[in-house]
């Protein structure tokens, strides 16, 4: 296990499993760019451009974007899933 994946999982509400806190009627709340960004490892400004160009999982309540937490660390894992099995063998 990465020392990232294991930082993400003690988070309480964002792991790939997890169901939602019940306290919230059943949804999770949302969360901002900078969560995001500390989530993604980088900059607000980098998930900006990110979320501009529809490349990560987010989505606006006015002029803020939002998305949860759980959706973005599913999207990583996803993105880190698919650089695994894009690689030659030879490189893994």
């Amino acid at each position: 296990m990465s020392s990232q994946h294991s930082q993400l999982s003690i988070v309480r509400g964002i792991g790939p499993r997890e169901e939602p806190d019940p306290s919230y009627g059943g949804y999770e709340p949302t969360i901002g760019l900078k969560a995001v960004a500390k989530i993604l490892n980088c900059s607000a400004e980098q998930c900006r451009r990110l979320a501009e160009a529809k490349k990560i999982p987010v989505f606006r309540i006015g002029y803020r974007w939002k998305s949860t937490a759980s959706a973005v660390v599913r999207w990583r894992e996803e993105q880190l899933a698919l650089i695994r099995h894009s690689r030659p063998s030879e490189e893994r």
